[in-house]
């Protein structure tokens, strides 16, 4: 009695379907990128303006006081730029501007 396999040959990936992978994976790792590019962006804004917020609260609170306002703040090197008025205070910062 003689036992007969059948060989199956695989074939490795073919090239249209590498490619396919290929353009799938490399849409897939830039969308990720281009969203924590964005991502980190947006807070750094969010950051800076809380920090500027921070800031315009001390000067007010520097004004009641009877203290002189500061014309500039470095703080984690960001420099703020101060604009003390009767009325209202605005602070300059990379990303924005902000007034109270």
């Amino acid at each position: 009695m003689i036992l007969t396999f059948k060989i199956y040959q695989y074939k490795g990936i073919g090239v249209v379907s590498f490619l396919v992978a290929l353009a799938l994976f490399s849409s897939i790792a830039l969308s990720v990128i281009h969203w924590s590019a964005h991502h980190r962006q947006s807070m750094m804004q969010m950051y800076q303006y809380l920090q500027a917020i921070q800031i315009a609260e001390n000067q007010k609170q520097r004004q009641f006081l009877g203290l002189d306002c500061e014309q500039q703040v470095h703080q984690n090197n960001l420099i703020f730029l101060i604009e003390c008025r009767e009325t209202h205070i605005s602070i300059r910062y990379q990303l924005g501007e902000i007034t109270l």
